[in-house]
């Protein structure tokens, strides 16, 4: 199984939500100053987390057999979820108490829409009856005015992050910060491309057809195509064998000449997840061979240059660098307080992901 930490910053919602110091119903089962989560909330956040691991991850399955089968770290499955939650919850409860401790108060209008969300929960979900809504809420956990807490507490962590890390936030996000992330996240790769495995479909005309969709018809490329591809590949790893300059046969052969300054990569990029990895496998100038669905990719690793996310002609990889990287700085903010949360765990030992409701609903 595939699996991360969702510690994943403000931008996740669902995942980090915060709550004020709680006069729920339910014994604190988690502290952190004059903050605390109660049990009720514990057992709402783990019914969410569920619902947000199974909605996420592609091999995540809810069966015993699942939960019980071992990751590469040695922990199951269940193990490591519950962990992972539990983290996830302290921040939500860090948040909350400095949020507390800043003197921040949460704005009328965002208390408003609550209040709406709530109303609009009531009338449409539950035709109007308490007693009805209150019983779906029951099977996480909560009541109607448990909920209204929970939802007031996300809004909190949105808060939490304009104060400290937002573009007015009160911590400067300073170059050496962005060199840092770029550093620490990114790679930068030439890459010679060549397609030899399909093609697009045309009209008599030579224009490009489209399915009822709008999407650009693909065909497998036809054999005589494929033969002329193939040759190239020969030519470009014969050439590339020998030594000979990679620039100069990506010049010639390459059909990608779209990004100047080479391909700046993630690992959580939206591309071809083989040219990804073995991007980030190779070492600065060695030269790697992948063959994908959609062709065959020489890529030699580059040195990163600085600054690179300030180039406009790189601007298609780093739309997201800046919100990415507060994310990430109010993440490990927050996060540094983990160690002082204090959890009673005889009392949350009772609970398990396997065992929780799936909340994707509330």
């Amino acid at each position: 199984m595939k699996i991360k930490r969702w510690l994943s910053g403000i931008t996740a919602a669902l995942v980090i939500v915060g709550m004020f110091t709680s006069c729920s119903a339910g014994d604190p089962v988690m502290t952190f100053g004059k903050s605390h989560i109660t049990e009720n909330q514990f057992v709402y956040w783990l019914c969410s987390y569920k619902g947000i691991y199974l909605n996420t991850y592609t091999d995540m399955e809810d069966t015993a057999a699942h939960y019980r089968s071992k990751l590469d770290n040695g922990m199951t499955v269940e193990e490591y979820l519950f962990d992972s939650t539990v983290d996830n919850i302290s921040m939500t409860l860090i948040c909350s108490e400095l949020f507390r401790e800043a003197g921040l108060k949460v704005p009328e209008a965002v208390e408003e829409a609550v209040d709406e969300y709530i109303a609009d929960l009531l009338k449409n979900y539950a035709d109007g009856n308490k007693n009805t809504l209150n019983a779906a809420l029951g099977k996480y956990g909560i009541n109607m005015n448990m909920l209204k807490e929970v939802c007031l507490m996300q809004e909190i962590n949105d808060l939490m992050f304009a104060y400290t890390y937002g573009e007015n936030g009160v911590n400067t996000v300073t170059d050496t910060d962005r060199q840092q992330y770029y550093e620490d996240n990114y790679c930068r790769v030439r890459q010679i491309y060549v397609n030899n495995s399909y093609e697009y479909e045309t009209d008599e005309d030579g224009y490009l057809k489209t399915d009822e969709n709008g999407n650009y018809i693909i065909n497998a490329m036809s054999e005589e195509n494929k033969a002329a591809k193939d040759k190239t590949i020969g030519i470009i790893d014969a050439a590339i064998k020998a030594g000979e300059d990679f620039e100069e046969i990506y010049e010639t052969y390459s059909e990608d000449h779209f990004y100047a300054n080479g391909y700046y990569l993630t690992h959580t990029i939206d591309y071809i997840s083989d040219v990804v990895k073995a991007s980030f496998e190779l070492e600065v100038g060695e030269i790697t061979r992948v063959d994908s669905a959609y062709g065959v990719h020489f890529l030699m690793r580059l040195p990163l240059d600085e600054g690179a996310y300030n180039n406009p002609d790189n601007a298609d990889f780093f739309a997201d660098f800046e919100e990415d990287l507060r994310n990430k700085l109010f993440t490990d903010y927050i996060e540094s307080y983990i160690p002082e949360v204090v959890v009673d765990y005889d009392i949350i030992s009772k609970y398990s992901i396997e065992e929780a409701a799936v909340n994707n609903r509330f």
